[in-house]
């Protein structure tokens, strides 16, 4: 009845198939591993690297915050709420206009030059819409609203927004002249550990005018 198969068939079919599965399980474990241990770098050594990103360029923070949720979770957002974190301001950026002159009011983006690195960047931003740029202080942006006169700070690249009381009530008082209004320049200032401020002149004027948000 029946003959034997022969023994080498199946012993045969296994040896062809092994060898070509062991190297790619091993080239899958090894990718796994490279990637879990990256995630995983010790929480004194991702500080370090943040604090020396932090030093050159907030951009490079914000970038490898976003590589993995181990890293986000062991470092500080960089969206500060209240931007009274100076380490968090984009230094070292420029931004590349001139108030309404060169930027239209309908643009909702400027652009962006690192004055250390030549890095480049054009950053889409809504919230210029109906504001006016009256003066920038390391990187920030600040804005006048050209309906409500109210002053806001704006951080381009996390773009977190502090709203400080409008300037009207004490410019109608001290200043007394609109066009005023058209032509003043603003910075920021830091007025606690845990808000900023900013300071106001005006052309023509011996008057100063400084809001503190809250």
């Amino acid at each position: 009845m029946g003959k034997k198969l022969p023994p080498s068939t199946p012993t045969a079919g296994r040896r062809r198939k092994g060898p070509s599965l062991a190297p790619l399980s091993a080239c899958k474990r090894r990718r796994i591993h490279e990637a879990s241990g990256w995630a995983s770098l010790p929480t004194d050594v991702v500080h370090l690297v943040t604090s020396r990103l932090l030093a050159g360029d907030v951009v490079d923070y914000i970038v490898f915050r976003a590589v993995c949720s181990g890293w986000r979770s062991c470092t500080s957002d960089a969206r500060d709420p209240t931007l009274s974190k100076p380490d968090l301001w984009p230094r070292g950026w420029v931004a590349l206009c001139d108030g309404d002159g060169v930027r239209p009011d309908d643009a909702g983006e400027i652009g962006f030059f690192h004055t250390r690195t030549a890095r480049r960047l054009r950053v889409r931003l809504p919230e210029l819409r109906r504001h006016r740029i009256i003066g920038f202080t390391r990187g920030l942006i600040i804005l006048l609203n050209k309906r409500t006169a109210a002053v806001r700070v704006l951080h381009p690249f996390t773009r977190v927004v502090v709203d400080l009381p409008s300037l009207v009530p004490v410019f109608h008082d001290a200043v007394r002249n609109r066009n005023s209004l058209l032509d003043m320049n603003a910075a920021v200032c830091s007025a606690s550990a845990t808000s900023i401020a900013v300071v106001a002149w005006f052309p023509w004027t011996h008057v100063v005018i400084g809001a503190e948000a809250g």
